[in-house]
């Protein structure tokens, strides 16, 4: 998350397992109420940082890999709950914001415009209520372990071909519901396979690609690097990464019944760094760091992020992995 240093990390587990997380922001001026939500982002797949009210527009300016916002009300005057979470809604629609109330009684108190700005409210002390929220929201999609494992793989096998003499680290797989677009880089791939059909997204910052370039860190072997360059490098990561996931997963078989697939417009607002593919659905997003160990380049950053928009059934996906890996035992397959 950017500008980490503003807020306080309540709860970060260790992923297991290739298991999915979400980064969620918290707001909460009871400490006793925070530190029973605490328990609770421990008990689920969260990673839980704290803002304050003053602060967490200010946060979410920076945040581009956002799940969630837990918001709590204040005693007495509401006029300001509702202006805050209507300035959060504005300024990040995609992101659900869960309101903690104190009791039943209270959720008939709030007013009409807090009621209709939120996703949800939940009581205190109803953990499954506030839990039911969470799968709805944020884990209402499944994502196969060992899927997420050779995606993570064959992509920094990718990013380990394209840049050279740089450490690649990357994030633990987590959920987003950002909409937003991180640096002035993006590149948009389709991916499709017979359980799944959508997008994958490369998202980095130029001016940190550009100085690797420049300084012998990548394949390419321009002198004076432009944007040129960057966006021929970007070109070359995507087609390995698809490369691996076609190998992995196969392409899609003709439909025999020459039936049209459904498309959905993809909408992008430059001026907000903002794409849209039509749903709600919340991404798959890794996130790699390349870093030079002499210290003498900055950190690239890049967002890898998955939207399976127009078909996503798992069901099949057992299936066709089986398929596939069948190919490969007898060698009409090799693995990328």
């Amino acid at each position: 998350m950017n500008s980490i240093a503003a807020i306080n990390v309540l709860a970060q587990l260790p992923a297991a397992n290739h298991g999915i997380r979400s980064k969620v922001v918290v707001v909460e001026h009871d400490k006793d109420k925070l530190a029973a939500l605490k328990q609770f982002i421990e008990s689920c797949n969260l990673d839980g940082y704290q803002a304050s009210k003053r602060t967490l527009l200010s946060v979410l300016k920076h945040s581009v890999d956002l799940g969630a916002i837990f918001l709590s009300l204040a005693d007495g005057d509401r006029s300001g709950d509702v202006e805050l979470a209507q300035a959060v809604h504005k300024s990040r629609k995609e992101l659900p914001i869960f309101l903690r109330v104190d009791s039943h009684a209270a959720v008939s108190d709030l007013p009409v415009e807090l009621k209709n700005t939120v996703s949800g409210i939940y009581v205190y002390g109803e953990v499954e209520q506030l839990k039911e929220l969470v799968d709805t929201f944020l884990f209402n999609r499944h994502y196969p372990n060992d899927f997420v494992a050779s995606v993570q793989d064959f992509t920094l096998s990718a990013f380990r071909a394209a840049f050279r003499g740089l450490q690649v680290e990357v994030d633990p797989p987590y959920i987003v519901k950002d909409k937003i677009i991180y640096g002035e880089l993006f590149s948009l791939l389709p991916l499709e396979s017979n359980w799944c059909r959508g997008y994958m997204t490369l998202q980095s910052e130029e001016d940190n690609v550009r100085e690797a370039i420049a300084m012998r860190k990548t394949q390419l072997s321009a002198v004076e690097p432009n944007f040129r360059h960057v966006n021929e490098l970007l070109a070359e990561l995507a087609n390995m990464i698809w490369g691996g996931f076609k190998t992995r997963y196969g392409a899609a078989a003709i439909d025999p019944q020459g039936r049209v697939r459904v498309e959905v417009p993809i909408i992008i607002n430059h001026a907000r760094k903002y794409i849209s593919f039509g749903t709600d659905d919340p991404q798959l997003c890794f996130k790699f760091t390349l870093t030079d160990p002499e210290g003498k380049l900055r950190p690239v950053v890049m967002y890898q992020k998955f939207i399976f928009s127009l078909d996503w059934s798992p069901e099949r996906y057992a299936e066709s992995n089986q398929s596939v890996n069948d190919l490969v035992t007898s060698g009409e397959l090799e693995m990328f």
